[in-house]
């Protein structure tokens, strides 16, 4: 919200605070589902789920879990494409914010998370300048068209 609509109405800024939370009350009432996720390139799947909905007219998607393998590695500036999506989920694609936590021998935050709203597919990017193994990504992501 522009800092010119708060500093000009001061004596109404609990009206303009109460009609940006009544936008937020106007989503859908959809719910955290795993349906019609699917593991790609030898990734399994552990707890991951999705939440995709509207918040006053404008879609949004919120996924979250883990993703395994018996020992993955992802090379430096390189991507990999890890979960698709169902293709119900269309409409978003301008990432909000989004974290994965890779488990190895370093614990840490090398990787982005990425998604691709064409073909509705998610993905880890390597950021750093080396390979990387491990056996387990953490990760969480919120969207919006």
């Amino acid at each position: 919200m522009a800092i010119s609509t708060i500093t000009s109405g001061q004596k109404d800024w609990l009206s303009t605070l109460n009609n940006d939370l009544t936008e937020l009350n106007n989503r859908d009432s959809g719910t955290w589902t795993s349906a019609g996720l699917t593991a790609m390139n030898g990734y399994t799947l552990n707890g991951c789920s999705y939440f995709y909905g509207m918040i006053g007219g404008r879609k949004y998607l919120m996924i979250n879990g883990t993703v395994s393998i018996s020992s993955g590695s992802i090379g430096g500036q390189t991507n990999r494409e890890v979960i698709q999506l169902p293709t119900t989920v269309k409409g978003c694609g301008m990432k909000v914010t989004g974290f994965a936590y890779v488990q190895n021998s370093n614990n840490g935050y090398p990787l982005l998370v990425d998604y691709n709203s064409n073909n509705q597919r998610l993905s880890f990017v390597n950021i750093t300048g080396v390979s990387m193994t491990f056996t387990s990504i953490s990760f969480g992501a919120i969207m919006t068209e």
